[in-house]
């Protein structure tokens, strides 16, 4: 519910009424490019490891991940008024690809998100395990997401009636509102492990050096140590866009630590990626400090565990952008000026 403050006369607040698209003059094609843009703020990276997207004239499904224990999530994006065809379109998918072997999901990724190595080495990295997944652990079990504007009755009921036949089926729903003329649209980040998803914008961002998908990211963006980027790829590249000049930025490199700090001179700029046009956004970094070395990294970098340890928070480090509280700055910066000497 969304609700316009009324001050003083608290009580007498308005509820701003939830919209039909075609009330808002809003069609099916815009709801599906915006929901392709904002996947970073849908599908939460710190719990679900994203392994491809729907690609034009193909017969797949909207968004392919798997979560720490090799469970492959499918998620259908529908664009409109929800209906149980919904669920049947999603469980074809979940037919297609719950046959999917280990070397075929393998396969896929290199293919769509340029993996470089093995999947199960990329998916321990990423989840920070003791040790990689054996592959028949892969792809064991689904779980099936529908992302539409409200739920009805129908789809609610066939929901469940595939809960009991212990088929795990979740809904997402986003809402259309018209503010002040303008129309606003309002969802949450899917949240499959319920952990608590706080959102604080105080001009301060981590940006992951992309390792687990590209291993030399890192170089580009550190640059000559003095002036670098803070960047993204494929599917991920619209997670930079949220960071506007004068952000302080950090850069985290997986599994060693804080590698870069600096502020962005500009805003985000677009340009080609291995022979892929408009496949890499970017925002151009002056740094505070830097270490372009990888000799220096072990006994420099701020690690992951130190910062949480002063926060007293347990963030996750391997998402592609997300913002920073102050508290986590400062305690990156204080571990850095005690090592700096």
């Amino acid at each position: 519910m969304l609700y316009e403050l009324t001050i003083p006369a608290l009580a007498s607040s308005r509820r701003v009424p939830i919209e039909r698209p075609d009330a808002l003059g809003i069609s099916e094609k815009y709801i599906e490019e915006f929901l392709a843009s904002h996947l970073v703020e849908l599908i939460p990276e710190e719990q679900l490891m994203l392994l491809a997207q729907e690609r034009q004239f193909q017969e797949e499904a909207d968004i392919l991940a798997l979560d720490r224990k090799g469970t492959l999530f499918i998620f259908e994006l529908k664009r409109w008024q929800s209906s149980a065809e919904n669920l049947l379109q999603v469980m074809r998918y979940g037919q297609k690809f719950g046959r999917y072997t280990y070397v075929q999901l393998e396969a896929m990724v290199q293919s769509q998100q340029r993996l470089e190595g093995a999947l199960s080495t990329r998916h321990q990295e990423y989840f920070g395990l003791e040790a990689p997944l054996k592959e028949q652990e892969f792809n064991q079990d689904q779980r099936f997401v529908v992302v539409t504007n409200g739920v009805d009755r129908d789809t609610l009921e066939a929901i469940q009636y595939w809960s009991k036949k212990g088929v795990h089926i979740d809904s997402l729903t986003y809402k259309l509102y018209q503010v002040a003329g303008n129309p606003f649209i309002q969802f949450d980040t899917y949240n499959p492990e319920l952990d608590l998803l706080m959102e604080v914008n105080p001009g301060i961002f981590i940006v992951n050096t992309n390792r687990t998908y590209m291993d030399d990211a890192w170089r580009d963006m550190l640059g000559d140590g003095k002036k670098g980027k803070a960047a993204a790829y494929y599917d991920r590249k619209n997670a930079v866009r949220r960071i506007s000049k004068g952000s302080t930025v950090f850069l985290y490199h997986t599994g060693v630590g804080v590698i870069a700090k600096g502020k962005a001179t500009g805003g985000v700029q677009i340009t080609d990626y291995s022979g892929d046009a408009d496949e890499k956004f970017f925002v151009p970094l002056q740094f505070e400090w830097a270490l372009p070395s990888p000799d220096t990294w072990s006994s420099r970098a701020p690690k992951a565990y130190e910062i949480n340890a002063s926060t007293g928070a347990s963030n996750r480090f391997r998402q592609t952008v997300f913002n920073a509280s102050e508290e986590m700055r400062d305690a990156i910066q204080a571990v850095w000026v005690a090592r700096k000497g």
